[in-house]
């Protein structure tokens, strides 16, 4: 799946950008670069989060090496986020390690990225890493009043969500299991963004309870969802009892090869979006979706942006950074070039990219980059995510290398360190 503290920060134009001059009829300002490290704004303490935060925050380890302590596990995990608390299970009559763990972040978006150094190798043995696993007691608890449930109306709680996610796009996701009476997705009133969290009414309870099976742990922008049932008395503040056991955790993500891809095509309709020609061909082949404005099979960059982390993130060469720009505010001839440099020269820090694309026209700020090995593009998460700028918190999340490959094609071939071109 944790950051600095910093503050806002605001890009200046680019004839302001070169270092001062003694002389004072040539002297330029530094510009204030997303890289450039002050405070952020002031974090809750972390002592107010409720059990469900912190669960949140915590990821499970293992098949962790007989000698590993826990200051090697918070060294490897310091990669992709500030660490909280590090607990290793020893064998209560040996006080051996039962070689699991559980890593407790600063904060949630460490999470996604943890979960993507699977298979990476910490004192010689791969690791696995996983979301952590619920009470049982939640569980079972939840399953009786889903039994209990019958026909009408249920209302699903669903949380954990991408502050980009909107409510059509949620009705992209949950209305193919059912006819959806209402969207409610939670708004703060002073910056005017997702909350993070909101509630689905579907006509039918049994169409709800096959959305929360199939999608409470499902991947969405990098991030796990958790969707549980609402009684009719609850709240907010009640939206924290879903359903999140180990067997949902395993199942729920895992719609199939064809489920996922039917949910790549629903996300598209009517929005001009295109998925690729391969995932379209498998569809047309399985009968599963009619084609309408899919003809082109063209991979556009907005569904990459929600889409590249359908699957449970895996450390690859290739990075999606976010928040780096504000198109609105961009109006300067060649932000874009500037842009472009300060991520070249600030990844050259740790082992340099190959590839870059500033993608001008997204809201989201999005710069894809391409490194020259896996642990080069570690190192360029853990020092680039959860930085701010402007306001907006830097994000960093993994594509897949065939993704990355799909969408700029000259990448496949590139192995030259880029250096930047106007400076």
């Amino acid at each position: 799946m944790c950051i600095s503290v910093l503050s806002n920060l605001t890009r200046i134009s680019a004839k302001h950008r070169l270092t001062e001059y003694s002389d004072s009829s040539r002297r330029r300002s530094r510009s204030r670069s997303p890289f450039k490290k002050n405070k952020s704004p002031v974090r809750q303490p972390i002592d107010n989060l409720s059990p469900e935060e912190r669960d949140a925050r915590t990821v499970f380890c293992m098949q962790l090496a007989a000698r590993i302590r826990p200051r090697d596990l918070e060294d490897f995990f310091s990669a992709v986020g500030k660490v909280r608390d590090v607990r290793m299970i020893s064998d209560r009559n040996s006080r051996r390690s039962k070689g699991i763990a559980y890593i407790e972040f600063v904060d949630a978006t460490s999470v996604p990225l943890a979960i993507g150094l699977t298979g990476q190798r910490v004192l010689g043995v791969p690791i696995i890493v996983q979301v952590s696993q619920a009470e049982k007691n939640r569980a079972a608890a939840m399953a009786s009043m889903l039994q209990r449930g019958g026909a009408g109306p249920m209302r699903l709680y669903v949380g954990s969500l991408h502050f980009n996610i909107t409510e059509d796009m949620l009705r992209g996701i949950f209305e193919p299991f059912g006819k959806i009476e209402g969207i409610q997705l939670m708004m703060d009133s002073e910056t005017g963004r997702s909350k993070g969290y909101g509630f689905i009414s579907f006509a039918d309870a049994e169409c709800a309870k096959k959305a929360l099976e199939q999608l409470n742990g499902f991947e969405l922008a990098g991030r796990p969802m958790k969707v549980g049932h609402v009684t009719e008395r609850s709240d907010a503040s009640s939206a924290s009892s879903f359903l999140d056991n180990d067997e949902l955790e395993r199942t729920g993500i895992d719609l199939g090869t064809t489920g996922r891809l039917q949910l790549m095509a629903r996300l598209a309709e009517g929005t001009g979006l295109q998925i690729p020609a391969a995932a379209k061909q498998a569809l047309q082949m399985s009968g599963s979706v009619a084609f309408g404005n899919l003809a082109n099979g063209v991979l556009t960059l907005r569904v990459i942006y929600v889409l590249c982390h359908l699957t449970a993130p895996l450390a690859t060469h290739c990075l999606q950074l976010s928040n780096m720009f504000s198109p609105q505010t961009e109006n300067e001839p060649g932000w874009d070039l500037e842009i472009k440099d300060d991520v070249i020269e600030e990844c050259r820090k740790h082992g340099g990219i190959i590839h870059i694309y500033v993608d001008k026209n997204s809201p989201q700020g999005n710069v894809f980059v391409k490194c020259p090995t896996i642990p080069v593009a570690m190192a360029v998460v853990g020092a680039l995510h959860g930085r701010w700028f402007a306001g907006k918190m830097i994000t960093a999340a993994y594509v897949p290398l065939p993704t990355y490959h799909n969408l700029f094609p000259d990448a496949a071939t590139a192995t030259e360190l880029l250096r930047p071109m106007h400076r």
